[in-house]
């Protein structure tokens, strides 16, 4: 299925600075391609309110109210970085996750605020940023509370299998031609023994590092070829997979990681790599969905 390029981009936005980041990468995004801009706020149902939450049921229409001005406030910081910009506020009420991802189905590309609760808040009340990374239909970009637009040229996308490569080089490619940025293709990997038990760790090393460059070279043929104008480096590291791609990234515009198809659990299809690159990721990252559930 393809995505209508002329669909908008969506930004849920709470009306906290951890969501400001988003708001302006939606739309300068908006604004690269041409398109309109979603705001979307969810607010809670009075059937969800409860006291250990520190609301009441009685406080639902509040809750509402707050969110017509949290749409408000955020409309104005739109309008502030481009008049002309076409957007649209809309007030959902519900449970966020479902609320957002349904706000994404007509939308080319949906952004969130990077996750920043920690702790029992977190516990309680769910990571949205990344439930909705792992159940919307279309890319999904977290973006840190503080990002402003500053141009680096370059663009990292993390590779883990020939498998999951297609669909995620696809993206990537597209994003830097779109963009005129360098690809950096990386490629980690950690030893799957103690290094104790190695007869000759170097050698082990050696040839994993050699059988990662064998990868990148097998799948990036064909998108040389399809994009011969976007300049790419390659990268193979020894190393845990999240840590790699977050400094990696460091000082670029994009990381991109891949999502698998939807298992029957509920983080079944966001792994922990991507998971943890976007507690991590000081870069704003884009969770691309794979194989049969990837869009343009």
């Amino acid at each position: 299925m393809e995505v209508d390029s002329r669909a908008p981009i969506v930004v849920a936005t709470d009306g906290t600075d951890r969501s400001a980041g988003a708001l302006r990468y939606g739309v300068h995004e908006a604004r690269r391609r041409g398109v309109a801009l979603k705001l979307v706020h969810v607010a809670p149902t009075a059937t969800m309110t409860d006291p250990m939450f520190g609301y009441a049921p009685e406080l639902a229409q509040d809750l509402q109210a707050h969110g017509r001005t949290v749409l408000a406030d955020a409309t104005k910081a739109v309008r502030d970085i481009d008049p002309g910009l076409p957007v649209e506020s809309v007030l959902a009420v519900g449970m966020p996750v479902g609320q957002i991802v349904d706000a994404a189905a007509s939308a080319q590309l949906v952004v969130l605020g990077r996750e920043t609760r920690r702790g029992l808040e977190r516990l309680l009340t769910g990571a949205t940023t990344a439930a909705v990374a792992g159940h919307a239909a279309v890319p999904t970009v977290v973006v840190p509370g503080d990002w402003q637009l500053v141009e680096h040229g370059r663009m990292v996308v993390g590779i883990e299998s020939e498998e999951c490569a297609r669909p995620l080089l696809s993206r990537a490619f597209e994003r830097a031609a779109q963009r005129g940025a360098q690809l950096v293709v990386v490629h980690a990997w950690d030893l799957p023994v103690p290094n104790g038990s190695l007869p000759d760790p170097d050698r082990y090393v050696q040839e994993w590092r050699a059988a990662g460059a064998h990868l990148l070279s097998t799948v990036l043929g064909e998108w040389r070829r399809a994009y011969p104008g976007v300049a790419v480096e390659t990268s193979v590291v020894h190393g845990q997979a999240a840590h790699a791609l977050v400094v990696g990234a460091e000082a670029s515009d994009l990381l991109l990681v891949g999502r698998r198809a939807r298992g029957p659990l509920h983080w079944a299809h966001l792994g922990a790599t991507a998971r943890a690159v976007l507690r991590g990721s000081r870069v704003p990252v884009e969770v691309v969905p794979l194989a049969e559930e990837s869009h343009g």
